[in-house]
């Protein structure tokens, strides 16, 4: 009968190298501080990611996106009311003239354009200044005559204007006051925003 080699038996083998990984890993008090704190590292990582899912999930049940908005014309008092602050947290902008409703645009929208967002301040207002400036502060309160603007940021607003036509739904027209509005969108109104999609 031939003698088994300790070293070629599986089970010896794994001990080997568990003695040595063992040793490797706590036979210094150097290899043992850094082993406890890459163990830290590991674990707040991956804590982080669980938390950061939770969080995502419970937003996501917390926020429910409103039905579409029915099509019709406003004035700046109006749109005000649509800044992500109310029961629903819609969120509309206009830009020239046109009011989109942005709320369901993207499923990060609301971050974007909602309280708290980088881009808060165009939620409920007109836009278009701030766009031609890239300056979310100088959103206006008041009616806002856009007819100083140079041609090269109207040409600037114009494509974002296209961007949010292509992205976010067309509610209406943002009016001066409520004699300007119209019962409902004409299809010519309507019409006018499908070719600047169709264009684009």
């Amino acid at each position: 009968m031939s003698e088994s080699n300790p070293k070629s038996d599986p089970i010896v083998a794994t001990e080997d190298v568990s003695q040595s990984l063992v040793s490797l890993l706590f036979g210094s008090p150097v290899n043992t501080v850094l082993t406890l704190v890459i163990g830290f590292l590991v674990y707040k990582l991956i804590s982080r990611g669980r938390q950061r899912r939770n969080r995502s999930d419970s937003e996501e049940e917390v926020f429910k996106l409103p039905e579409p908005l029915p099509k019709h014309d406003m004035t700046l008092d109006e749109l005000k009311n649509y800044d992500g602050k109310g029961a629903d947290k819609r969120i509309c902008i206009a830009i020239l003239g046109k009011v989109y409703d942005c709320t369901k645009g993207c499923l990060f929208c609301h971050r974007f354009y909602g309280p708290g967002g980088p881009y808060a301040p165009l939620a409920g207002h007109d836009a278009t200044r701030a766009l031609a400036h890239f300056d979310v502060e100088a959103v206006k309160e008041e009616w806002d005559d856009v007819s100083d603007l140079t041609p090269y940021q109207m040409s600037s607003v114009n494509e974002w204007k296209e961007q949010f036509s292509e992205r976010y739904d067309y509610v209406g027209r943002l009016v001066r006051d409520s004699s300007e509005k119209q019962d409902s969108i004409g299809e010519e109104d309507e019409e006018e925003v499908v070719d600047e999609k169709t264009e684009s």
